[in-house]
């Protein structure tokens, strides 16, 4: 069994296909010889029926004879009731036994002499003297050797059809798996190139099961792929973006040391040093939420009432940090649902809670920010966050409806050529107008990225007189 798992496939399946071939050969030759020799052994029966027939109807008109017996090789015998042969052609050794013969009755029986082997057949007939026997019999010697030529025969053909059918088999074996073989060297050339260079496994015309193991693999390329192009763009990302708040980390931290004589600068030269580092955390977190987000869908599910419970939760984190920054006092924050109209009970958004919650802050956040460090921020300034059901609008037409979260504040906007890119990782527009100058420009990104998760899109638009409108749609999808 070793031996065998060390051959090819196609030489497994040759040899498997000679062994099914030779037994159905076998079987195929045993059924045909028994066959056979029921045709011959028949045969032999009908012509021993034939050789007694005309002696028997002239055995019952002239019980006394003469017996005229026919020639031609045909064994025959006239036998009286008490075993007394009366003519004969058959051989000594027949007529030897021809009283235990008669005296088992009528009927056809097979007798060994020696190395001979006949088919007798007995017919008895009533006659003026009584009953009298009328005995046929054949040799089986040439039916024996006939059977044995046709066997020989058929053993030969059969081999030559074995290792005409393990050739075929071959062949076909070597054909079926030549695309394997082009898919073998295609992922050789795969992975001896660089990602830019490398194509996808080839999918043959056939829907067969080559083809969807070729679709299988190449779509387990193209996730690896993009799992390592993620992996490329977070450490360029990181490489490029840590880079100078960690220049600016080692600057503040050298300039400590310089200061380390006056406590008034060294506590200012800590704390510049503290803000830095959370910076660098808050980074480090974003790229690699980013990065887990874009790794695969959610598998939350969160229906109607656990969003209402996150915008509150999220609009009174925001109200905390409002409060908590002197900047930012006077910034008011509400929100807004109608609670009359739900989805239906079964309905869910594919996010967990904690990322729905994420989408809130980052938003909310952002239009704090973004009021907070404009230069024409008023005491009436707003941020409202507002929750609604909708029917669903998409490029392709699809029913059904969606939970829309708009979320609206009076800062001063974005610029319209910045509005198309501003869902990209680490871009700013004038302004910063992303979570915070701390976030790195990611905020955005995590929202888009959250809600395409999901199934959704973000679209931002500049409101009138001023501020920014942010509407996040999450279709809704049954369990």
């Amino acid at each position: 069994m070793n031996s065998l798992r060390r051959l090819s496939i196609t030489a497994r399946i040759t040899i498997g296909s000679l062994i099914v071939a030779a037994l159905f050969a076998l079987v195929a030759v045993v059924i045909i010889r028994i066959g056979v020799s029921s045709i011959l052994h028949n045969a032999t029966l009908t012509l021993l029926s034939n050789d007694v027939a005309a002696p028997a109807q002239s055995l019952a008109s002239k019980p006394t004879g003469p017996f005229d017996l026919p020639g031609g090789g045909q064994e025959l015998a006239i036998v009286a009731d008490d075993g007394a042969i009366l003519a004969s052609t058959m051989p000594e050794g027949l007529e030897d036994r021809m009283r235990s013969l008669i005296a088992r009755g009528p009927g056809v029986r097979d007798v060994q002499v020696g190395d001979e082997h006949y088919v007798v057949l007995i017919r008895d007939v009533e006659t003026s003297n009584g009953t009298m026997y009328v005995v046929a019999a054949r040799n089986e010697e040439t039916t024996a050797l006939l059977l044995d030529r046709l066997t020989a025969a058929l053993l030969a053909g059969a081999g030559v059809l074995i290792f005409a059918f393990g050739g075929a088999s071959w062949l076909l074996t070597r054909t079926a798996l030549r695309p394997v073989s082009r898919m073998r060297e295609q992922a050789d050339r795969i992975a001896a190139s660089t990602p830019d260079e490398a194509g996808l496994l080839p999918v043959g015309p056939a829907q067969d099961e080559l083809s969807e193991l070729a679709t299988t693999l190449n779509d387990l390329i193209l996730r690896l792929r993009a799992s390592a192009d993620r992996e490329r763009q977070m450490v360029s990302d990181a490489s490029h973006e840590l880079r100078t708040p960690l220049a600016v980390l080692r600057g503040q931290l050298e300039l400590a040391e310089l200061d380390a004589g006056d406590a008034d600068a060294l506590l200012h030269d800590i704390r510049s040093s503290h803000s830095t580092a959370i910076r660098l955390g808050q980074l480090a977190n974003n790229l690699l939420e980013l990065s887990r987000i874009e790794a695969g869908p959610s598998s939350g599910r969160i229906d109607w009432r656990t969003l209402v419970d996150e915008l509150t939760d999220a609009i009174d984190r925001a109200r905390l940090l409002v409060s908590s920054d002197d900047e930012a006092t006077g910034i008011s924050v509400d929100f807004d649902y109608d609670p009359r109209r739900r989805p239906d009970a079964g309905s869910r958004v594919a996010l967990s809670p904690t990322d729905f919650g994420r989408i809130l802050d980052n938003l909310l956040g952002n239009a704090i920010t973004a009021i907070r460090t404009s230069p024409e921020s008023h005491p009436e300034d707003t941020v409202t966050a507002t929750l609604a059901l909708a029917d669903r609008q998409g490029d392709g037409g699809e029913g059904g409806q969606e939970i829309v979260l708009t979320v609206r504040d009076t800062g001063p906007g974005m610029p319209e050529e910045f509005i198309p890119v501003a869902l990209d990782r680490f871009t700013r527009a004038d302004g910063a107008r992303t979570t915070g100058r701390s976030g790195g420009g990611l905020g955005l990104a995590i929202v888009g990225a959250l809600a395409g998760a999901a199934g959704g899109r973000v679209i931002l638009a500049n409101a009138e007189p001023s501020g920014l409108t942010v509407t996040v749609r999450l279709p809704l999808r049954r369990d």
